[in-house]
């Protein structure tokens, strides 16, 4: 049987998101990008929901070849 593991982001007082939706206080450095490679490489498949899809989707398949992506942003793209 496999495990079902739940990563996400919450502040240290617990919100998601602004009142808006706005994720404007969540920022993702190189260093959380490694943390995310190393735990999704190690999975057999990732679900997001539909408005965390609709957001990747305009950036992330593409993102490896994108001059401004860092080196663990082309890796976490190809993940």
């Amino acid at each position: 049987m496999r495990k079902i593991v739940l990563m996400m982001s919450v502040s240290v007082d617990g919100f998601i998101e602004g009142p808006d939706r706005e994720l404007d206080w969540h920022m993702v450095d190189d260093e959380l990008h490694r943390h995310f490679n190393e735990q999704l490489g190690a999975m057999g498949a990732f679900l997001n929901g539909r408005v965390t899809y609709e957001l990747m989707a305009g950036f992330w398949p593409t993102a490896d070849s994108d001059p401004s992506s860092t080196g663990p942003m082309v890796e976490f793209a190809r993940i």
